[in-house]
């Protein structure tokens, strides 16, 4: 009997896209699925739906998930026959990622049959990691999706690090803070090329004439605090006040392919 297989992801730095790509080919599943670009499908589960395996892959972020896994996993028509995995991308460590799609998934007699963590670049550091750790590290990834693969492959099932419901509302309380309060600067190294634009995964991120009559990026109220807009500036020209956050994405992915809707990945071939 064949396999069927859905993969969602959400992805920054590329990093977890990456992950995505390597782990669909090994396991002979489809294209993964962008949870941001399926917002505007008629049917953002379709893949789902009928699959025999549906795995999330995303970033931890602030020790947890990103909200907007968080969110279409919350929304996503759960089926207790499917086998449920994730795997999440961490610079420093992940704490409470898996515990939270668990909780989510058991509101309808389902579980995380699977979880995994893989340790990525980048994204969280006071210096930008250099080309030969870079190479490095991505060996090291592709040697551990070997093993997620055939793990997840075999229907294999694991027990996974759990953490207190104190510290997921602290999670929250503080993504939420975060969101609203997060303040970017943009230099005059801006080039007005729009990839920010193009990376942001809540498209908060649009082009405008400013009062002097120049392009410049400009913002609304969905940010998820996810940097990716600092993460792909070509010209490095974005930056918050902590400035606890490299410039670093992944060498072999582009920005276009970060939130891609699925209709124009089919239409592609890619």
């Amino acid at each position: 009997m064949t396999t069927t297989s859905a993969i969602y992801y959400f992805s920054t730095t590329g990093n977890s896209l990456a992950v995505a790509f390597e782990l669909a080919h090994k396991m002979g599943a489809p294209d993964p699925i962008s949870i941001p670009g399926t917002y505007i499908l008629d049917d953002p589960y379709e893949a789902a739906r009928n699959a025999d395996q549906v795995g999330f892959v995303f970033p931890v972020h602030r020790a947890s998930l990103p909200e907007m896994v968080r969110g279409f996993v919350e929304k996503m028509p759960k089926r207790q026959n499917c086998y449920y995995f994730a795997v999440s991308t961490y610079t420093v460590f992940g704490f409470n990622e898996f515990w939270d799609i668990d909780e989510i998934l058991s509101t309808e007699g389902c579980w995380l049959n699977y979880a995994m963590g893989v340790k990525t670049m980048g994204n969280v550091g006071l210096f930008d990691p250099d080309a030969r750790l870079i190479s490095h590290r991505l060996k090291q990834i592709s040697q551990h999706v070997d093993e997620i693969a055939e793990e997840v492959g075999n229907f294999q099932e694991n027990t996974f690090r759990r953490s207190s419901k104190l510290l997921g509302k602290l999670v929250k309380s503080f993504t939420k803070k975060r969101r609203q309060t997060i303040v970017f600067k943009v230099d005059g190294r801006c080039k007005k090329c729009g990839v920010c634009v193009l990376v942001c995964p809540a498209q908060n991120i649009v082009l405008e004439m400013d009062k002097d009559r120049k392009l410049v990026p400009t913002r609304s109220d969905k940010c998820q605090a996810c940097y990716a807009c600092l993460h792909w500036c070509p010209a490095n020209a974005i930056a918050t006040k902590t400035r606890l956050h490299t410039h670093y994405h992944h060498p072999k992915i582009k920005p276009e392919q970060l939130n891609p809707v699925q209709s124009d990945i089919d239409n592609n071939g890619h």
